[in-house]
């Protein structure tokens, strides 16, 4: 029976602990390339320009952030698209034209990823604070 008490007082605790609400706010965590997290799940670009519809300023910074994604990711699927067939991978002849040409356009799509970063950090700065200002009232 006692056993019975403190396995029930031990479960109690812990849903009282799961219970408890999460933040709101979206983490950025940097490593390799920088993340945007939000209780614990990372956010793809799309799930930021949702996330933040509900304040005007964080949604255009992301809408902003979401295009440079968007154009940077176009342009590093083509460039790799064309670095992978003008090196030749299946036994063709390979073109060091569209190789080379490949390359400078994943060179290209660096600037937008970076300027991606800077608006979607803006984006989330400006969300979060719009979070706790309104958690407090």
């Amino acid at each position: 029976m006692k056993s019975l008490l403190i396995v029930g007082l031990f479960l109690f605790s812990t849903l009282i602990l799961l219970s408890q609400n999460q933040p709101d706010s979206i983490e950025v965590k940097k490593g390799f390339g920088t993340a945007f997290r939000q209780q614990g799940k990372n956010l793809k670009p799309r799930q930021l320009l949702d996330i933040t519809r509900v304040n005007a300023e964080a949604y255009q910074e992301m809408k902003i952030a979401k295009n440079k994604f968007d154009i940077g990711y176009v342009l590093e699927f083509a460039g790799a698209f064309l670095v992978g067939y003008g090196t030749a991978p299946f036994g063709g002849k390979a073109n060091p034209t569209l190789a080379v040409s490949g390359l400078g356009l994943v060179l290209v799509a660096i600037p937008f990823h970076i300027a991606f970063t800077k608006h979607a950090k803006r984006g989330v700065v400006i969300y979060n604070s719009w979070i706790k200002t309104n958690r407090n009232c």
